[in-house]
């Protein structure tokens, strides 16, 4: 495993980087929740001006930050030295639909990798009040390790959070309770700290991940295509940043995964 170390790509440590950049996104994007109407993107997708100004911000800090790594931004057209081989991988606003109604569940990534490995993540979900960071192998949940999974759970608690996949998937077929928090980040930090048993998502971009993988692989859950093939986050490091194949992608453990597809196939 990669070492971050202090200094590696700026002059302090990225954990302390980042806890300052939640801070200021906290105060940037709270007094615009709910109270903002969001538009439509081109693709179909919503987009606030808490979006847009929040990835200018983060944006601007990050460059200060680190400024001889890339930066891919969901909000951005044009990313920040899209040749660099350490990369951030940022969704400004990730739950942007969840914002605009004014629902809790919505918030800030920031994922680094080098190359196409995912190394370190940094998310803040401030209604929520929850801080998940990964840097040189340590997982910590607002600054302190993330409680162990329970060792049994009742049959009617186990659940896989979903998020846009009914275009693609029968989810009467699956064995499990059904949420959808509206972030596929969040569903993502639900599935590494065990409050979920898998995550189903719908097509998606490298910014919707990047942050968060690097929990979920170090609890050795697996990411399959809904064909059974192997997720390669090195298909999303080149625009348009998205899935090469327009299908959903499941998270999970391994046997669970294995489970899914098959009652899914």
């Amino acid at each position: 495993m990669h070492k971050l170390a202090s200094g590696q790509l700026a002059g302090r440590s990225h954990l302390e980087f980042a806890n300052e950049v939640f801070r200021e996104y906290a105060a940037l994007t709270l007094p615009l929740h709910g109270v903002i109407a969001a538009e439509d993107k081109a693709d179909g997708s919503s987009v606030t001006r808490a979006d847009r100004e929040a990835s200018a911000h983060v944006l601007e800090r990050l460059i200060a930050h680190t400024p001889e790594a890339g930066v891919i931004s969901e909000e951005e057209r044009v990313s920040y030295l899209p040749e660099a081989e350490w990369q951030w991988a940022v969704d400004p606003l990730d739950g942007t639909a969840s914002f605009a109604r004014g629902l809790p569940v919505w918030g800030l990534a920031m994922g680094l990798m080098k190359g196409a490995e995912p190394l370190a993540g940094y998310l803040h979900f401030p209604v929520v009040k929850q801080t998940f960071t990964f840097e040189n192998g340590i997982p910590l949940l607002n600054g302190e390790p993330p409680p162990a999974p329970p060792d049994h759970l009742a049959p009617d608690t186990l659940n896989v959070m979903i998020t846009a996949v009914h275009e693609y998937i029968d989810v009467r077929r699956i064995e499990y309770r059904l949420h959808n928090l509206g972030s596929v980040c969040y569903h993502l930090m639900m599935l590494a700290i065990g409050r979920c048993d898998a995550i189903i998502t719908g097509p998606c971009y490298v910014w919707d991940l990047a942050a968060a993988l690097p929990f979920t692989r170090a609890r050795g859950h697996v990411e399959r295509y809904l064909d059974g093939s192997a997720f390669e986050l090195a298909d999303l490091r080149v625009p348009p940043h998205g899935f090469p194949k327009r299908q959903p992608m499941l998270v999970g453990p391994e046997n669970v995964v294995d489970g899914l597809l098959r009652a899914l196939g």
